[in-house]
């Protein structure tokens, strides 16, 4: 990630920001041109004590934090879409150059240049902190619209006398046309980095269910609110190719932040559906069922993205569709489906990559200094 040039979109910082996933959908939609979109979401009992506005004392002694450590990073990519930018990517000096080579010749280095310029630029939020700060979506699109008007980037057409003394191979082509999130096409170093990323899973547009009545307090009666769950899981049903919907979902994960009621109108739905035809979910087996409360404590915030995070792992080891269920609000729940790659491009990835979830960073401390002791 420290090759990214990294603008700053929307954040919600509230106790239930599951909203924040129809938010990218719709950017998305907005900006046909970008590929790809980071999503990160993460509390915990460190994460409100530091942002507090009142610092709460220190606990004293061992203890057992409220909220454990929950944090999840999803990369959301439209990989279709940097198709169109394939027939322009060019070879860029290499970095093994002097920095005063790459940044007169570098097209790359000259826009991380360029993003540099812009984040000390641009204005503080607090003027006693002199940090600069990741520009907004508006302030990179005007910048980046200058830098691709930058006539010294672009090659000229084939023959060209210029080209013949000034590094063609180092130019952007002459018939590339700039694109609002592309001022320049990627080099193919940067495009080689994105198409090494495993495909983990896909992700689909998610469903908000109202599950309050006409004077905005929670539903009364659980079966009003099985009734609200049932239709909210059948719309994001249809999310899913046709041919996976009858099967749909092969496994749940739920939170209900601890309420019973919750939890017995989510296991009510989920067989008033089997009746209708539905998968029999067994909320007793932990490959069709996780209830995030109990297995992983009070995830806050994260939880909804927490789940969707085990969903990705399920359906990618086990196969089939996983939904993700948040109930921690009484006033609305969140659903969304995780379906996994194909079986074959599992099976290639596995093969070329080993197991795409094992981690590939050494531990800060030696696992073997907490094995048992030897005789």
């Amino acid at each position: 990630m420290v090759s990214h040039l990294f603008v700053a979109g929307l954040a919600k910082l509230e106790e239930r920001p599951d909203r924040l996933l129809d938010d990218v959908f719709d950017f998305f939609d907005k900006n046909p041109d970008i590929p790809y979109v980071v999503l990160n979401s993460d509390d915990s009992s460190t994460v409100r004590n530091m942002f507090a506005t009142i610092e709460k004392p220190r606990e004293d002694g061992y203890y057992i934090p409220p909220m454990p450590d929950a944090s999840v990073l999803f990369l959301l990519a439209r990989r279709e879409r940097v198709d169109a930018i394939r027939p322009f990517v060019f070879e860029d000096v290499s970095n093994e150059k002097s920095v005063e080579y790459l940044n007169s010749e570098s097209i790359s280095r000259r826009l991380f240049l360029a993003y540099l310029n812009l984040m000390k630029s641009l204005p503080r939020v607090d003027p006693e902190n002199t940090a600069a700060r990741q520009p907004t979506t508006s302030e990179w699109l005007a910048a980046a619209a200058k830098f691709a008007a930058r006539p010294e980037l672009r090659g000229n057409k084939p023959g060209s006398y210029r080209d013949l003394v000034f590094h063609p191979e180092h130019r952007v082509p002459y018939d590339w046309k700039p694109t609002p999130w592309f001022p320049v096409p990627w080099d193919k170093l940067r495009l080689d980095a994105f198409d090494g990323l495993p495909t983990m899973g896909f992700i689909h547009r998610p469903v908000f269910v109202n599950t309050s009545d006409e004077h905005g307090k929670p539903l009364a009666k659980r079966d009003q609110r099985q009734k609200a769950l049932l239709a909210g899981l059948q719309e994001a049903l249809l999310t899913l190719p046709e041919a996976e919907r009858a099967t749909a979902p092969a496994r749940v994960i739920a939170g209900t932040n601890n309420n019973v009621e919750q939890l017995l109108a989510l296991e009510g739905m989920l067989h008033d559906y089997a009746e209708l035809g539905g998968p029999s979910i067994d909320s007793g087996k932990l490959d069709q069922f996780t209830n995030t409360d109990r297995r992983l404590g009070n995830t806050g915030a994260a939880t909804w993205f927490v789940q969707m995070g085990i969903g990705v792992m399920g359906s990618y080891r086990a196969g089939g569709v996983s939904a993700a269920i948040n109930l921690r609000d009484p006033h609305e729940a969140s659903i969304v489906l995780i379906s996994p790659p194909s079986e074959e491009k599992r099976q290639a990835q596995q093969q070329s990559r080993g197991d795409i979830f094992k981690p590939r960073n050494s531990p800060d401390i030696d696992p073997a200094n907490y094995a048992p002791p030897t005789k």
